[in-house]
């Protein structure tokens, strides 16, 4: 059988491209897939969200046991620094609590954006929640979002999710959808 000279480098075109993929993938499945080291970077039940932020080697959210306290999210997280560390001490943080770094190593203790809570399906305290953040959860739009805003200000605070049945085009069947998206903080 003759061979013609095109159809040998044919034949060692096809094993050069075949050398070359299989090589990149050996290659490939040797490079370290960079993980995150906490054993808790998973959301799942008995764990809070929690946002780090201005520590850009830090930033992200962290899915951390409920009821930890700053000191054991700042081991966790490797929070280095801290000008306050005893002002902090004993602090609990809740689930959707933003930790905000300072360049200067503070940390102050905030709350996660309303879109980053809805994402992460955590509720929005009616009681804080802006229009704007309102309007984001489903089945509010901005003239109810307004509306709400509205009737918090005349009462001063919301006691039951169910107090928004005051607002017009809020009835029983969407303050019950609107439950899985909005809370109310404590009254003291």
């Amino acid at each position: 059988m003759l061979v013609s000279e095109a159809q040998r480098l044919g034949a060692f075109a096809v094993l050069a491209v075949s050398l070359t993929v299989y090589g990149a993938s050996l290659i490939y499945a040797r490079l370290s897939i960079r993980e995150t080291p906490l054993l808790w970077g998973n959301q799942g039940p008995g764990l809070m969200a929690v946002e780090v932020a201005g520590d850009r080697a830090k930033d992200g959210i962290y899915f951390l046991p409920k009821g930890s306290t700053f000191e054991t999210i700042r081991k966790i997280v490797e929070i280095q620094g801290m000008n306050h560390r005893e002002k902090m001490e004993g602090v609990r943080i809740s689930d959707g609590s933003a930790l905000l770094i300072s360049p200067q190593g503070e940390v102050n203790i905030g709350e996660m954006a309303a879109a980053k809570k809805l994402a992460l399906g955590l509720r929005i305290d009616l009681n804080f929640a802006t229009a704007d953040e309102l309007s984001l959860v489903p089945g509010i739009g901005k003239k109810i979002a307004d509306q709400i805003v509205q009737l918090r200000k005349k009462r001063g605070r919301f006691r039951d999710i169910s107090d928004l049945t005051a607002v017009a085009g809020i009835k029983q069947n969407k303050l019950n959808i609107l439950k899985r998206y909005l809370n109310v903080s404590a009254v003291p």
